[in-house]
């Protein structure tokens, strides 16, 4: 074969091959945009399956994590039962993840706030401090409810 012929097939292929790459990129632009608006709408499906509003239970098996779920007033409510006085916002927040459970969010202690001011089963008896509706209370005491580790009633 002629040598002349083969170097002109190699510019020949060498061209097609700069052409197909140039045809590439927009491609590839696009697959990136495309893939990015795909992990977008995985991200909305999983808080849809997971609203903020859920937390997990602390567990090692991430098929366990989506059978125990529960709702983060759930927890503020059996923490206050188990309290027995009125607490803090703060507090509790620190109480339900000293518990082992995680409130998303910014700031978490507001995130709860914004949980247990709807939730009929609490009432705000001082600025920033909840109890249980059910408790009776007259001033600071709590009528008929104990208080854990000895501490004074509010």
């Amino acid at each position: 074969m002629d040598q002349e012929k083969l170097q002109e097939w190699k510019q020949i292929l060498v061209r097609e091959i700069e052409g197909l790459q140039a045809q590439l990129a927009p491609i590839e632009t696009e697959l990136k945009v495309k893939y990015e608006k795909l992990a977008a709408i995985d991200r909305l499906l999983n808080l849809e399956m997971h609203p903020i509003e859920t937390i997990s239970t602390p567990t090692n098996s991430s098929t366990a994590v989506t059978k125990n779920r529960k709702k983060i007033a759930d927890i503020a409510y059996d923490l206050l039962k188990d309290a027995g006085i009125p607490m803090y916002y703060k507090d509790l927040c620190a109480a339900i993840t000293q518990a082992g459970f995680e409130i998303r969010g910014q700031d978490p202690a507001t995130n709860l706030i914004a949980h247990i001011s709807i939730d009929p089963r609490f009432k705000r008896v001082k600025r920033g401090t909840y109890a249980l509706k059910g408790w009776k209370m007259t001033g600071k005491r709590i009528i008929g409810q104990r208080s854990r580790g000895g501490g004074k009633q509010k």
